[in-house]
């Protein structure tokens, strides 16, 4: 069996992900991302961070598939396999923070329509 060394399988990865996420990066956006503003439209930061965590669970899932792949070509010990399950996790953690960020301003955009029906009472 060929071994590859550590450094190269993360480099090859690290590559392929950013070669992935260079697609997914030029989505520009007319809103701040951070704000807590509530007369921003937090339900559509919510949207945008929902279709985020989206991506990247479908980008852990893919490479999930290819773990299993690895397995059958170099191994269930190969670098190939571990490096290879490291970004899955990390996207998948990616993931689940966007979906922490979603919630928060989808909670932000529940208060504002909360406050304004209370005030209309």
């Amino acid at each position: 069996m060929m071994r590859v060394s550590w450094p190269v399988v993360l480099g090859c990865l690290a590559l392929a992900g950013a070669c992935q996420l260079s697609g997914c990066g030029n989505t520009a956006s007319v809103f701040d991302l951070k704000t807590d503003d509530p007369r921003r439209d937090q339900k559509k930061i919510a949207e945008f961070y929902v279709q985020a965590a989206t991506r990247l669970r479908q980008m852990a899932q893919d490479y999930d598939h290819r773990v299993a792949v690895y397995e059958r070509l170099f191994g269930p010990h190969s670098d190939w396999v571990e490096g290879t399950r490291l970004l899955a996790q990390s996207y998948e953690a990616a993931a689940q923070e966007q979906e922490q960020l979603a919630a928060r301003h989808q909670r932000l955009h529940d208060g504002r329509v909360q406050a304004a029906y209370q005030e209309s009472r």
